[in-house]
């Protein structure tokens, strides 16, 4: 089945025909060392308590943890990203104007929200990347981080699909990543957003492939590298 044939309930004939025109949807695929990306997924965004959370969802945060988990039993590395300290009104700039409850303690001084859940925080050999804005490539070190690390291919899960996630996987096709979007480990407060931001990534610069095929493919690939010598 095609990228194409996979939207086919979601757009209709005469639009999703536009997009075959241009050729759009081309698989991207991995290349030779991968990474995990897992943005936002602190208590902020994962715990209904937080107003940013929405309703929760605890399948996308277990999703979220195979995925993790997957990722530690090869010994690939993991890289997490997650809001920088936003406790003075200028470090969180913009976001004054735009969310109306910047200034609050739960948004602004909570130290739980930039916890994560015991189930898949970061270790010490994972690397955390602090932001301040959408995307955690945007004055970040993050690609440095990955091009020392020889990553050419970046698996990303997290929150949220529309903002966070999106802003990440067109930055990291910018600097010419191979991207997969795990589609059952991503989430959004919406879920009309959540999947026309799939669609789209899916389209343009991503690969939105099922969290089964990924772990499947990560674990042939495992399998398939040769063997280091022991003489």
């Amino acid at each position: 089945m095609s990228k194409l044939d996979k939207w086919a309930d979601f757009l209709p004939a005469e639009e999703l025909a536009t997009y075959a025109k241009g050729k759009f949807g081309e698989k991207v695929g991995f290349g030779k060392r991968v990474a995990l990306l897992n943005i936002d997924t602190t208590y902020m965004f994962v715990d209904p308590a937080f107003p940013q959370c929405g309703d929760g969802d605890p399948e996308l945060v277990a999703n979220i943890t195979r995925l993790v988990i997957a990722f530690r039993d090869l010994e690939l590395p993991i890289y997490y990203s997650r809001r920088d300290d936003r406790s003075h009104p200028i470090r969180r700039g913009m976001w004054n104007d735009k969310l109306g409850i910047a200034g609050d303690m739960i948004y602004s001084g909570d130290p739980k929200a930039d916890e994560w859940p015991n189930a898949y925080a970061p270790r010490e050999q994972d690397v955390v990347v602090f932001k301040n804005k959408a995307s955690c490539f945007f004055q970040t070190p993050l690609e440095a981080f990955l091009r020392y690390d020889h990553v050419d291919t970046i698996v990303i899960c997290g929150i949220s699909t529309s903002g966070c996630v999106r802003a990440a996987a067109n930055d990291a096709f910018s600097h010419n990543f191979r991207v997969i979007i795990a589609e059952e480990a991503v989430g959004d407060r919406s879920q009309t957003a959540h999947r026309a931001n799939l669609f789209d990534m899916d389209m343009k610069m991503a690969d939105v492939e099922p969290l089964d095929g990924i772990i499947t493919e990560l674990r042939q690939r495992q399998r398939a590298a040769p063997k280091a010598s022991t003489q």
